[in-house]
């Protein structure tokens, strides 16, 4: 009993810490792929918190065009480094095998992509609550989580028609995340813990 309870509290440590750095990273990523305002607060942190690992992963990853690499994939080894801790954890052993490694690999793909789109539906959620609470008030935070979310709202805006004050295109990006979490994300998941 004790030891299940101490392999849970290690496991969430594992997973909070982790989840919490990648998407600080992922956060940065989004960021320079849409040219944001870097001199925003919370632009600022994210700068300072991902740099000491950023900044030596560039000089052997450069970028190409917009795209940050040395980002993805520091996220990605991040993100396998995490999984390969909770199997370990857990008891599992990975082999060294060429499919164990590219089903870890296939694995940390997909929980990347998950973490983006789970990024992607909240940051949508925040900004929708908070146009409830403070409508016509900008915040530097909810200033960031637009300039990220409004690429994904332009297609939209073009086939949805508009119904005057009510702005339907939340509802739709909201779903649309959803439904790609369920049909994208997590058979690639599932394809990657297969292999191992």
């Amino acid at each position: 009993m004790l030891m299940s309870s101490l392999q849970n509290a290690l496991l969430f440590t594992i997973q909070t810490i982790f989840s919490f750095y990648i998407m600080i990273v992922l956060f940065r990523f989004m960021l320079q792929l849409v040219k944001a305002d870097f001199r925003n607060p919370l632009a600022q942190f994210v700068v300072k918190a991902t740099n000491p690992l950023l900044i030596p992963l560039r000089k052997i990853i450069p970028g190409y065009a917009k795209i940050d690499c040395a980002a993805l994939v520091l996220a990605l080894l991040l993100q396998g480094i995490e999984l390969y801790l909770i199997l370990i954890i857990k008891g599992f052993g990975v082999a060294a095998s060429v499919s164990s490694i590219g089903g870890l690999g296939i694995w940390s793909a997909g929980e990347l992509l998950d973490l983006t789109l789970a990024f992607l539906f909240f940051a949508t959620l925040i900004q929708v609550v908070y146009s409830w609470i403070q409508p016509g008030q900008y915040h530097p935070s909810i200033m960031l989580l637009q300039k990220i979310t409004e690429p994904l709202y332009r297609p939209i805006h073009r086939v949805l028609p508009n119904f005057g004050m009510i702005d339907m295109s939340p509802i739709v990006l909201i779903f649309l995340i959803s439904l790609s979490r369920m049909l994208v994300a997590d058979p690639v998941v599932a394809l990657g813990r297969s292999l191992i």
